[in-house]
């Protein structure tokens, strides 16, 4: 029996802990906005980050392999070190811009570390079965109680709040009954994330990976794992509607569909199927249509999400035309917002609900060019799966696609640690596993 390798424990906890957000925040000076403190300003040490740490460094110690960069990486490396440099030069707040491209070099390394180790598939599948299972369980029993189950589970980074806590998250249920208009305030489960759309926002990409590797090794794995993927997919979708992520649900029910569509082959020798196929797609369809419409309809213009979604859109336009070529500085979109927004809510100081916006913002012209070439790496994967359809590699290259969708609507794929940690391997995961 081989003996695992001391670099793939520390990555396989990693991948059990990534749902959490267990860490200890310093609070210097630079780490406020019109003298309130801001949680994404704040130089912050997870456990997860020891994970990262022990992982690279017991792969570089254990690794007798000299590491070689190719002449045109290298000339690319030295290009963007140059313009981190800039970046970070002409910034208002130049220890904040320090140490978000300290995270970009961390999770470059945690990267370029799976990229170079390529972990099996089902290897890390496996252990994310864990995160997405204990997480799911919580979300149901925090919607249950309607406040935190508390306890030890503040070691995994679970908030205290119920649902009077002031700020909390809910969804308001409203009812008709004989001409009086009721409502009903229900919490939304945030599981150990800091809000219940990344709960979502995880939920929607990890899914995908146990629904496709279910159907690709339903026939060669034992019962009980089976039983298990089964139940984590089962709890992990009920998770998901309870998070209320209007954009979570729509695009996981997507995701869910096209995985019952892809796997049709390898399950077309289930009799159930094969008598019912016609009124299993029809109803698969059906139901997709049910939740969009359900979801469009329930987007409300004058929404104080909305707006505020639609004033941060603008504000990070405003940012990103005071420096067009390098942007405001990497973490600097929350420094510079007071002068681009003058709407002062309780949702003010908080980074614009768009991935690419907020890049453009934050590095301007030249950093949304390298990010999309980066990214454009992470999905070209995809249509070559796609038309492959006995390989299965481009599962993550279909769960990175529905983050980079998700990040059309939300943040956290950059600005938060669980959204990084999935970002970066969804992303380096894909590469290295070429179709």
């Amino acid at each position: 029996m081989a003996v695992m390798p001391i670099h793939r424990l520390f990555f396989s906890l990693l991948l059990v802990f990534l749902p959490t957000q267990l860490g200890f925040h310093f609070w210097p000076e630079w780490a406020g906005v019109l003298g309130r403190r801001v949680d994404y300003l704040s130089p912050t040490i997870y456990f997860t980050d020891a994970l990262i740490f022990l992982a690279l460094a017991s792969w570089i110690i254990n690794s007798r392999k000299k590491f070689s960069i190719k002449q045109r990486n290298f000339k690319l490396l030295f290009f963007i070190l140059g313009f981190a440099i800039l970046n970070i030069f002409f910034a208002q707040n130049q220890p904040v811009a320090i140490y978000k491209w300290l995270k970009v070099l961390e999770f470059g390394l945690l990267g370029f570390y799976i990229y170079k180790t390529k972990p099996a598939l089902s290897f890390i599948i496996y252990h994310l079965s864990f995160g997405i299972l204990y997480s799911s369980l919580l979300a149901i029993a925090q919607f249950a109680l309607q406040h935190s189950v508390g306890g030890p589970l503040w070691w995994l980074g679970e908030r205290t709040f119920t649902l009077d806590t002031p700020g909390i998250a809910r969804v308001d249920t409203q009812f008709l009954i004989f001409n009086f208009q009721f409502s009903i305030f229900r919490l939304r489960p945030y599981a150990t994330f800091p809000h219940p759309n990344v709960l979502g926002g995880f939920l929607a990409a990890t899914i995908p990976l146990l629904i496709f590797n279910f159907q690709f090794s339903i026939f060669n794995q034992t019962k009980k794992f089976s039983i298990f993927k089964l139940a984590t997919i089962i709890l992990g979708t009920i998770a998901l509607v309870l998070t209320g992520s209007r954009s979570a649900i729509v695009v996981g029910a997507i995701a869910f569909v096209i995985g019952i569509m892809k796997s049709e082959s390898r399950i077309m020798n289930y009799e159930l199927w094969k008598k019912n196929k016609f009124i299993i797609q029809h109803s698969l369809f059906v139901i997709l249509f049910l939740i969009l419409a359900w979801t469009f309809l329930k987007i409300n213009p004058a929404d104080e999400s909305v707006v505020v979604r639609q004033q941060l859109n603008a504000a990070a336009i405003k940012l990103w035309q005071q420096s067009p070529l390098i942007g405001v500085g990497l973490g600097n979109f929350l420094v510079e917002l007071p002068k681009a927004l003058t709407s002062r809510t309780i949702y003010f100081l908080q980074p614009v609900h768009n991935i690419y916006l907020l890049v453009l913002s934050e590095t301007g012209v030249v950093g949304l060019v390298l990010f999309l070439l980066l990214i454009g790496k992470g999905i070209r994967g995809l249509v070559l799966g796609i038309r492959e359809k006995k390989k299965q590699f481009f599962i993550f290259h279909f769960s990175f696609f529905i983050l980079l969708l998700l990040g059309l609507v939300d943040h956290y794929p950059l600005t938060l640690q669980q959204g990084q940690l999935l970002f970066t391997l969804l992303f380096a995961t894909a590469i290295s596993n070429k179709t």
